[in-house]
């Protein structure tokens, strides 16, 4: 098992720290972002274990829009994109 913290400064600050095999087997992410609903955090996270590594951006991008849709989320101080690219840069 592998495991990566990184911390990318965005408008905001995003830190994911993944530990993965062939697959994502845990996933947190924080940083000082705006996120309502909070439990969308969550859900995303759920969202993405079990995720096939190496990642395709246009699934994770899937399911993280699929969980934001659904939350009506609202996000400040980041990007979907910029979680996902953070994400699949802590994956390599």
């Amino acid at each position: 098992m592998k495991t990566n913290s990184i911390t990318r400064k965005f408008g905001k600050l995003l830190r994911i720290d993944v530990a993965y095999t062939t697959t994502i087997t845990d996933l947190k992410i924080t940083g000082d972002f705006f996120m309502h609903p909070e439990e969308t955090l969550e859900q995303i996270v759920s969202a993405l274990i079990g995720t096939e590594v190496p990642i395709q951006k246009e699934e994770i991008t899937r399911k993280i829009n699929y969980v934001f849709h659904n939350n009506e989320t609202e996000i400040i101080g980041l990007t979907i994109d910029d979680i996902v690219n953070t994400i699949i840069e802590a994956t390599q």
